[in-house]
């Protein structure tokens, strides 16, 4: 449990509502985002009874730790043993009550996309506390997402390589141009230097021959090139 007789001076609390954040890393990024992991800001997630707490914590520590700049940070897991379907709110809340006993002078942030919380911030709000809710879901995007966003983005790369390939490919002398799979393999490395490794050559090679057949700019037949 946290002593917050000694959070006295802390400037900033932030309360996490673990049952949204299964993946600690989206609540970090988060953090650092907000620039909330200072010292001055005691950080309190608590992790539902389906959860590891270890787990979780460990995990959370180990990225903030990958981060390139050196970062201090007060992070408490608090494990909320009881199932029931308010149990994890009853009790953070609890602490919010808890801190803003020892500190009012503070700034009071609950993370949770649960609209339950709001009742909690109108309340105390209205006694002058700086208090306010977060939801996840527009603090950090998921890993959905993300993933979602990096393949979108690697996808348009790519076709803007590709196109930009093949019009370097057609700018060349129609007599100069590759007359084997290999050779052309070899002008589209030197192309594409910074873009194409030994690794996604091939495919590269592949996408570009099929769509120069497509338009009937050449054909291939047996690894041999013919240009039209």
């Amino acid at each position: 449990m946290i002593d917050f007789f000694q959070t006295i001076n802390v400037k900033r609390f932030v309360f996490a509502d673990g049952d949204n954040l299964s993946n600690p890393k989206v609540f970090i990024d988060f953090l650092n985002e907000q620039k909330y992991l200072e010292l001055n800001s005691q950080i309190i997630c608590f992790i539902g009874a389906n959860k590891n707490q270890n787990n979780w914590y460990n995990t959370a520590v180990k990225y903030i730790k990958s981060f390139d700049k050196k970062t201090s940070f007060n992070l408490t897991p608090i494990r909320i043993f009881s199932e029931g379907n308010n149990a994890l709110d009853m009790v953070l809340s609890s602490y919010v009550g808890l801190a803003m006993g020892q500190n009012s002078r503070a700034e009071f942030i609950i993370v949770s996309n649960d609209k339950g919380y709001d009742s909690v911030v109108e309340h105390f709000s209205s006694l002058g506390v700086q208090i306010k809710r977060i939801p996840i879901c527009n603090a950090a995007k998921n890993d959905k997402e993300k993933s979602s966003e990096s393949k979108s983005t690697n996808a348009d790369l790519s076709l803007e390589l590709i196109k930009n390939l093949k019009e370097q490919i057609l700018q060349i002398n129609n007599k100069k141009r590759p007359k084997k799979i290999a050779a052309l393999k070899n002008v589209l490395k030197n192309l594409g230097r910074k873009n194409i490794t030994d690794k996604n050559v091939d495919n590269i090679t592949n996408q570009i021959i099929e769509e120069l057949k497509r338009e009937n700019k050449l054909s291939v037949d047996n690894q041999k090139i013919k240009w039209k």
